[in-house]
């Protein structure tokens, strides 16, 4: 009887259906129903008759769409269904480009991530107004309280208010419990645009009507005596008469229905939990496989006939029976398209409430299924890895046609393998918590690591948080540290303050032999680093070093490279090479390295590589490049390899060897073919490009004693516009604010000799605007290096205007601000007080002005300097100087400077040199200062 019962039809709220019809064909202004009621009043079977009504008056709608799934993460989740019910193109096109935004989310800045996200949405509008354009289309969304995480529920709501305010011919029909929807879509929406229906309990004639027509429809007579009991009894509710119903028809209703008196049940009722607990509790019992896969649904859901199969133990061909015979009763309802069955949401909390409580007060029971189902989803995933490598290796080898059909099918197996590893990971912890809890973080960790899918993991954290009553105290601050690297690579500069405090709160509270406290340090280090607070940083990662040392080998290599970078990012290239090699050391004691080592060790060779670059030890350097590049070779990271060419290109840069240079950065520009995925290596490459371009960009004139007589290859210095524009859009569109600094700045350095040189004010006014937001940006983010050094650019364009009545102020901020970084950024300190000594020179204030660079060109010296900024461009324009001079003159300024730089052997030959020249000008014909 049970596998030919069909679902019993839809009765009753004939006046709710007629008004919800009648609007939906004559009111061109109405966008949302809202239907809401508690659960079991009869929302779902509402729809199913709104379906059937409508399609007969010619009314496009689609299949209703449940989102009592834990698929509906969020409002994409929800579109997702809808692209499917559009056209095959639009559901294909939809999976892929949403796959792109959830990845983008943790790459993107806040303003581009909107603005794609606004995109894709415009493309969902646009198909559902194709689509509804000939035929009005309504929508059918059931079981809406459950749309999105909590957390963002409520943003959820706004993005579905404003998809439904773009579409010209369509309406969403809403059904669910009492939620924030009503009233968000009421703010949101005019009068006439939205309607709210509240569905109540039958009153006793409504129960006498809809048991009737529920009796014609079966062809079956309950009894006058039976129905009088359910109408008392049911209270009311549809899925409580559905119950009476159903249970009388399959003729297994509870005998004290039949055989007791109406008036000693409610007595009787009382003490066992009331008629809802009755209808229930047979399942108890366990008399069928019914019950069993009841018991089964009321926690793990949704599931296909293969799932069945496999945690209840049944033959392929029971499963599939089963899960047909399941669709019978009203309480089991098709969902994901019909492919697989769920048991309606107020069931599902009777069985939890009646069922669970009396066959397993322990929940051993519940968490014997739930080490099965972990078990089980476990496979499958570990299934679907390799699916989804068979179809990314066909993608590279089927034409073009195909391609776009392997992407959708790749992108439908990342969505399974999502939604499989959740039920995965929430059985492991419900089994388990113990050994569930370590098996999510490792699974979870490895996602947010390697494949950075920034979504899905705070969706997995969502799960975890479902535990927290379980959490020890050791767990609770494993997952804070772990939301911490979360923030740490996402979130902007205020959410990582607040992070920062947040952790450095818990460090003050921790014993100081915590397990964890080396993980704190950590993250801390990690946190300041981003926020360019070194010197933190550094006292941090010392810290969980010291730790680490004591007790965990395989950490060392990790954090010994972060505090060398922190010292050379403080210019302490002593300490910083000291501390790499201790990393490389200990990652030397390690017998077979895995991949993630090889991974640290190949950049601690790439940033060794750097130092010894920066120190003019360019064999060394490029040794250790070399060695980087084959390790990342030998674990297949390829696209790394870009890190160690511009890491090369950048010293070749400062040590002048432009054509090397641009060869390094082309090549790592070739490594990257997809924006998304390297868009920080793109960035970085870009920068070092344009500086580059510039740099080789000037025309050399050894007749030039002025800055501001320097001429440049307008070309070259064109395409060095072009490639920092690139750079700073790549920064701005993916968020990647510690970058923006320096690259304001130097674009601005380009602007700036590109409308000097053509004469163009509106490229040097923007020029100017770059630079003073170089400035307050390196102010926010703590980046004193270009905060100092677009204060030097503010004087530098002064002088080039010949604007210098501010210049003396610029110096006295940079003293009285900075003062503290004079030893770290020596080349700037030393410009600023060229520059002023040039004001000084052009004044014809002689004195004044060399005993600016008698200060200034030591400083300078003692750095470098690089391209225009270099010592020995800084010593030629001084020399040309002294040439226009008298010739008396000159010697006692050289003698002067000579005095001054008594402690600088390399200064004070050149002073020599000067002189001699000098003595040999005075042979020929005087000069003077023209």
């Amino acid at each position: 009887m049970m596998s030919e019962l069909n679902k019993l039809e839809f009765v009753g709220r004939a006046e709710h259906l007629n008004r919800i019809i009648s609007l939906i064909q004559e009111s061109n202004k109405l966008r949302v129903v809202l239907v809401e009621g508690r659960g079991g009043i009869g929302k779902t079977w509402l729809l199913h008759a709104l379906k059937s009504r409508l399609n007969q008056v010619q009314i496009g709608t689609t299949e209703i769409i449940d989102c009592d799934i834990p698929v509906f993460n969020d409002a994409g989740d929800l579109y997702t269904q809808i692209a499917k019910q559009l056209y095959d193109y639009t559901y294909k096109e939809w999976l892929i480009r949403l796959r792109q935004l959830r990845e983008d989310e943790n790459r993107l800045s806040q303003i581009a991530y909107e603005q794609e996200r606004r995109q894709l949405e415009k493309f969902l509008v646009d198909e559902i107004n194709r689509k509804s354009s000939q035929q009005r289309l309504v929508f059918l969304i059931d079981t809406v309280e459950k749309l999105g995480q909590v957390d963002i529920r409520e943003q959820v709501w706004e993005y579905i208010s404003n998809l439904c305010h773009k579409l010209d011919n369509a309406i969403f029909i809403l059904a669910g419990r009492p939620s924030i929807a009503r009233n968000i879509l009421e703010k949101s929406f005019k009068e006439e645009e939205l309607t709210y229906l509240e569905l109540n309990e039958f009153t006793h004639e409504d129960v006498q009507t809809y048991i009737r027509c529920k009796e014609e429809q079966l062809h079956f007579t309950l009894g006058q005596e039976l129905v009088k009991k359910i109408i008392v009894l049911s209270g009311g509710s549809p899925i409580m008469i559905e119950f009476g119903v159903e249970y009388a028809y399959r003729e297994v209703i509870p005998d004290w229905l039949e055989i007791e008196d109406i008036k000693t049940i409610p007595s009787r009722l009382e003490k066992t939990g009331g008629f809802e607990a009755e209808m229930v509790r047979h399942i108890t019992q366990l008399r069928t496989s019914m019950d069993r896969l009841t018991l089964l649904l009321s926690r793990i859901y949704p599931l296909d006939s293969s799932d069945i199969g496999n945690l209840l133990e049944l033959s392929t061909e029971e499963a599939q029976r089963l899960f047909i015979d399941a669709q019978s009763y009203f309480f089991i309802k098709p969902v994901i398209g019909g492919s697989q069955i769920s048991l309606h949401d107020i069931v599902r909390d009777l069985v939890e409430k009646y069922v669970w409580k009396d066959i397993d007060p322990d929940f051993e029971w519940r968490k014997r299924d739930s080490r099965i189902a972990a078990k089980y989803f476990e496979q499958k995933d570990y299934q679907l890895g390799p699916q989804k490598r068979r179809l990314e290796t066909q993608r590279h080898f089927d034409d073009s046609h195909q391609v776009a059909n392997i992407e959708f099918l790749i992108e439908e197996v990342k969505h399974l393998r999502e939604f499989n590893t959740t039920r995965w990971l929430w059985n492991a912890l419900y089994a388990d918590f113990t050994t569930g809890f370590k098996t999510w973080y490792e699974v979870t960790n490895t996602i947010r690591t390697q494949a950075k899918k920034f979504s899905f993991v705070n969706q997995l954290l969502a799960i975890a948080k479902q535990f927290e009553k379980e959490l020890n105290a050791g767990q609770k601050l494993q997952l804070i540290i772990f939301e911490s690297k979360i923030v740490h690579a996402l979130k902007d500069k205020s959410t990582t303050e607040d992070e920062v405090r947040k952790l450095e709160g818990i460090l003050s509270k921790q014993s100081s032999n915590s397990f964890h406290q080396a993980d704190i340090y950590n993250v801390l280090g990690m946190l300041n680093t981003k926020l360019h607070l070194y010197e933190e940083a550094l006292k941090y990662q010392q810290e969980c070093l010291s730790l680490v040392q004591g007790n965990n080998l395989s950490s060392i290599p990790g954090v010994a490279n972060l505090v060398g970078y922190l010292y050379r990012q403080l210019n302490n290239f002593q300490e910083a090479e000291k501390y790499y090699k201790l990393g490389w050391e200990a990652a030397m004691e390690i017998d077979t390295p895995d991949k993630g080592l090889t991974l640290i060790m190949a950049s601690i060779q790439n940033n060794l590589g750097f130092l010894y670059g920066l120190q003019k030890d360019y064999v060394k350097a490029e040794q250790c490049f070399k060695a980087a590049i084959d390790m990342w070779l030998s674990v297949g990271s390829e696209r790394e390899i870009a890190n160690a060419e511009i890491a090369s290109a950048t010293i070749s840069v400062d040590n002048g060897n432009y054509v090397k240079a641009k060869q390094l950065l082309e090549q790592a520009l070739s490594r990257c073919d997809n924006e998304e995925n390297d868009n920080q290596i793109l960035c970085r490459a870009y920068f070092q490009l344009g500086l580059n371009q510039w740099f080789s960009a000037e025309v050399v004139n050894e007749a030039v004693w002025d800055v501001t007589q320097v001429e440049w290859d307008l070309n070259l210095l064109s395409l060095a516009q072009d490639a920092l524009e690139k750079s700073l859009k790549l920064a701005e569109k993916y968020g990647l604010e510690e970058e923006l600094p320096r690259i304001l700045h130097q674009t601005a350095s380009v602007y700036w000799h590109l409308g000097f040189q053509k004469c163009d004010r509106t490229l040097q006014d923007q020029a100017l605007k770059l630079n003073d937001r170089s400035y307050q940006t390196s102010l926010e983010y703590n980046d004193m290096r270009y905060a100092i050094d677009s204060l030097v650019g503010k004087a530098e364009f002064d002088y080039y205007a010949k604007a210098y009545e501010h210049i003396s102020d610029y110096a006295q901020e940079l003293s009285d601000r900075f003062q503290s970084y004079q030893n770290i950024h020596t080349l700037y300190f030393g410009r600023m007080l060229r520059i002023e000594g040039d004001v000084a020179f052009q004044q014809a204030n002689y004195n004044f002005a060399f005993s600016k660079y008698a200060q200034g060109i030591p400083q300078i010296f003692q750095h470098g300097g690089f391209g225009p900024y270099s010592i020995k461009h800084e010593l030629n324009l001084l020399q040309k100087k002294i040439e226009r001079l008298p010739i008396e003159l000159s010697k006692t300024l050289i003698q002067q400077l000579k005095s001054q730089w008594k402690d600088h052997k390399a200064l004070k030959e050149w002073c020599d040199q000067q002189m001699f020249l000098t003595r040999i000008r005075a042979t020929k014909q005087p000069s003077s200062h023209a």
